[in-house]
Protein backbone atom coordinates (compact mmCIF):
# COMPACT_ATOMS: atom_id res chain seq x y z
CA UNK A 1 0.00 0.00 0.00
CA UNK A 2 1.45 3.36 -0.97
CA UNK A 3 1.18 6.67 0.83
CA UNK A 4 -1.72 7.93 -1.26
CA UNK A 5 -3.83 4.83 -0.54
CA UNK A 6 -3.16 5.09 3.19
CA UNK A 7 -4.17 8.76 3.24
CA UNK A 8 -7.32 8.07 1.23
CA UNK A 9 -8.28 5.18 3.52
CA UNK A 10 -7.70 7.33 6.60
CA UNK A 11 -9.73 10.18 5.11
CA UNK A 12 -12.69 7.86 4.45
CA UNK A 13 -12.45 6.44 7.95
CA UNK A 14 -12.36 9.88 9.61
CA UNK A 15 -14.82 11.66 7.33
CA UNK A 16 -17.00 12.85 10.21
CA UNK A 17 -14.15 13.78 12.55
CA UNK A 18 -12.52 17.20 12.63
CA UNK A 19 -8.99 17.88 11.47
CA UNK A 20 -6.59 19.95 13.63
CA UNK A 21 -7.62 23.28 12.14
CA UNK A 22 -11.31 22.53 12.55
CA UNK A 23 -10.75 21.40 16.15
CA UNK A 24 -8.89 24.64 16.97
CA UNK A 25 -11.68 26.73 15.44
CA UNK A 26 -14.31 24.65 17.22
CA UNK A 27 -12.57 25.09 20.57
CA UNK A 28 -11.93 28.82 20.16
CA UNK A 29 -15.58 29.38 19.22
CA UNK A 30 -16.51 28.57 22.81
CA UNK A 31 -14.18 31.32 24.00
CA UNK A 32 -15.75 33.83 21.63
CA UNK A 33 -19.21 32.76 22.76
CA UNK A 34 -18.19 33.19 26.40
CA UNK A 35 -16.99 36.72 25.68
CA UNK A 36 -20.36 37.60 24.15
CA UNK A 37 -22.21 36.10 27.12
CA UNK A 38 -19.95 38.03 29.50
CA UNK A 39 -20.55 41.31 27.70
CA UNK A 40 -24.32 40.77 27.67
CA UNK A 41 -24.34 39.91 31.38
CA UNK A 42 -22.29 43.03 32.09
CA UNK A 43 -24.64 45.25 30.05
CA UNK A 44 -27.74 43.82 31.75
CA UNK A 45 -26.10 44.06 35.19
CA UNK A 46 -25.19 47.71 34.69
CA UNK A 47 -28.70 48.46 33.44
CA UNK A 48 -30.30 46.78 36.46
CA UNK A 49 -27.86 48.47 38.86
CA UNK A 50 -28.67 51.91 37.39
CA UNK A 51 -32.38 51.15 37.78
CA UNK A 52 -31.71 50.14 41.42
CA UNK A 53 -32.57 46.46 40.89
CA UNK A 54 -30.53 43.47 42.00
CA UNK A 55 -28.47 41.70 39.37
CA UNK A 56 -27.35 38.56 41.19
CA UNK A 57 -28.50 36.27 38.38
CA UNK A 58 -26.02 37.72 35.90
CA UNK A 59 -23.13 37.57 38.36
CA UNK A 60 -24.09 33.96 39.10
CA UNK A 61 -23.92 33.07 35.40
CA UNK A 62 -20.50 34.66 34.93
CA UNK A 63 -18.95 33.27 38.10
CA UNK A 64 -20.31 29.78 37.43
CA UNK A 65 -18.83 29.91 33.93
CA UNK A 66 -15.48 31.08 35.29
CA UNK A 67 -15.55 28.40 37.99
CA UNK A 68 -16.05 25.58 35.50
CA UNK A 69 -13.40 27.03 33.20
CA UNK A 70 -10.82 27.34 35.97
CA UNK A 71 -11.54 23.87 37.36
CA UNK A 72 -11.28 22.33 33.88
CA UNK A 73 -7.95 24.10 33.38
CA UNK A 74 -6.76 22.83 36.75
CA UNK A 75 -7.82 19.28 35.86
CA UNK A 76 -5.74 19.37 32.68
CA UNK A 77 -2.82 21.65 33.57
CA UNK A 78 -2.52 21.06 37.35
CA UNK A 79 -1.46 24.59 38.28
CA UNK A 80 -2.69 25.50 41.79
CA UNK A 81 -3.67 29.01 40.69
CA UNK A 82 -6.49 27.51 38.60
CA UNK A 83 -7.75 25.50 41.58
CA UNK A 84 -7.74 28.58 43.82
CA UNK A 85 -9.51 30.66 41.15
CA UNK A 86 -12.03 27.85 40.57
CA UNK A 87 -12.85 27.54 44.25
CA UNK A 88 -13.13 31.31 44.65
CA UNK A 89 -15.40 31.82 41.67
CA UNK A 90 -17.41 28.74 42.67
CA UNK A 91 -18.04 30.20 46.11
CA UNK A 92 -19.00 33.51 44.52
CA UNK A 93 -21.45 31.71 42.22
CA UNK A 94 -23.07 29.90 45.16
CA UNK A 95 -23.30 33.10 47.24
CA UNK A 96 -24.84 35.05 44.34
CA UNK A 97 -27.34 32.27 43.62
CA UNK A 98 -28.36 32.15 47.27
CA UNK A 99 -28.71 35.94 47.34
CA UNK A 100 -30.82 35.85 44.18
CA UNK A 101 -33.25 33.33 45.67
CA UNK A 102 -33.19 35.09 49.02
CA UNK A 103 -34.23 38.40 47.46
CA UNK A 104 -36.91 36.91 45.22
CA UNK A 105 -38.46 34.36 47.61
CA UNK A 106 -38.30 36.13 50.95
Amino acid sequence: MDKKEILEKNKKKNRNSLDEREQRIYNSSFGVGAIVVGILCLVFSVYKAVRMYTFYEYVTIITAYLCTTFLYQYKNIRKPVYLIAGIGTGLAAVVCAVMYFWVHWV
